[in-house]
């Protein structure tokens, strides 16, 4: 590894501890400097400029290719803060960074989850996808839980509830359904001793890495012949959430959600009342107007 990534990646973990970014810089940040084949004081303009049609060549997403500029862009103003003779920052957001049009997040059919769930027979893996289903946890969430985190015994009148170290670290409190906090116990009362405070533990008594986390999510997706991301099971709690008529304001805080514009996009995916006024306007059109030799 380039020495001034290593001194980075520990520079990202002192300010975000909890945070998972720290890994997903480093590694873009090693797949960049390898496809450069350049030092980071030789990289220029252009060579953002060929790595992002590098990238479109290949197929990559808008969101991830945006994500590897920023990490790029921290990478060189660390460099930056480190020494006043560091290299200018070769990226340009407004020439590099591709413009992105709103995309809606993609939910799990409930056909489908009930396919994913009847494989899902391990007490610990189980207790880790319903808390992303049920109480809408990032997985990243799920792999920084700790034991210290769990008030599953709360005062009359209150439900209960996880302490979460959320997206840039910023603190956020679930609630806990009941099928979530059965899980959870379940999983709790075989959970082996040790002195990892985490909540979810691999073979070895140590903290599940979120690339664990992922893979055996993947693995229970091959045996129901699907593909379903963590991400799309906490999609799918806000679509579950929205279907139940919670104002979106409520669902903003359940989310963790910074601006009430991102929580707005599940709006989209399952709005009742544009359903609603969709058949109502459908039925109407209908009887004014009947198209020979289709369904009726």
């Amino acid at each position: 590894m380039i020495p001034e990534i290593a001194r980075f990646g520990k520079w990202l973990r002192r300010r975000s501890p909890h945070a998972t970014t720290p890994i997903h810089y480093v590694n873009d940040l090693e797949l960049f400097f390898a496809w450069a084949s350049k030092p980071p004081s030789a990289i220029t303009i252009q060579d953002v400029d060929a790595y992002v049609e590098h990238c479109q060549a290949h197929g990559h997403a808008t969101a991830t290719i945006n994500r590897r500029l920023a990490a790029l862009r921290s990478f060189y103003h660390f460099l930056a803060v480190e020494s006043e003779a560091a290299p200018a920052n070769p990226v340009l957001p407004k020439r590099h960074f591709v413009r992105q049009g709103r995309r809606l997040p993609r939910d799990v059919q409930d056909a489908d989850l009930a396919r994913l769930f009847a494989g899902i027979t391990d007490v610990r893996d189980r207790a880790m996808f319903l808390l992303m289903l049920r109480c809408g946890l990032r997985v990243g969430e799920v792999r920084n839980l700790e034991l210290g985190d769990l008030y599953l015994q709360p005062a009359p009148g209150s439900l209960p509830r996880l302490w979460l170290h959320g997206k840039g670290d910023a603190q956020r409190v679930a609630y806990l359904s009941p099928q979530a906090r059965r899980a959870l116990l379940d999983w709790l009362a075989v959970r082996p001793a040790s002195d990892d405070p985490a909540v979810f533990l691999n073979r070895f008594g140590a903290r599940l890495t979120v690339t664990g986390i992922q893979a055996r999510l993947a693995g229970y997706c091959d045996q129901a012949g699907l593909w379903i991301t963590c991400h799309q099971l906490r999609h799918t709690f806000a679509r579950h959430l929205v279907e139940a008529g919670v104002p979106v304001t409520s669902l903003q805080r359940l989310l963790g959600h910074a601006r009430v514009r991102t929580t707005e996009a599940y709006l989209h995916v399952s709005d009742r009342q544009v359903q609603a006024d969709y058949e109502a306007a459908m039925a109407q059109v209908s009887q004014r107007l009947v198209l020979e030799g289709g369904d009726r």
